[in-house]
């Protein structure tokens, strides 16, 4: 089993380039992980209010203009010339 060792820069990166919908519903999907969480009644008893990612949901603009298509292109050939497509 292939192990990929994965920095956050990484992924913020990868995220940074995708289209705006396609970062929406990543926020989405980690807003629904978290509040999928238990929440620890003991560490903070007045959460009442959603968490603060969800301020976000929308709100992420700077790489509306990226071609999706074009880095997904890029990303596979690269992978194709590492072999870790396979």
């Amino acid at each position: 089993m292939l192990n990929l060792q994965i920095t956050k820069e990484q992924v913020f990166s990868l995220i940074e380039q995708l289209s705006l919908t396609e970062q929406q519903e990543i926020l989405q999907y980690l807003s629904q992980k978290l509040h999928s969480q238990p929440i620890d009644s003991q560490s903070n008893p007045d959460h009442t209010s959603e968490h603060p990612i969800n301020q976000l949901s929308g709100k992420i603009t700077a790489f509306q203009g990226v071609n999706a298509l074009a880095w997904q292109e890029q990303i596979r050939s690269e992978w194709d010339e590492t072999g870790l497509s396979h």
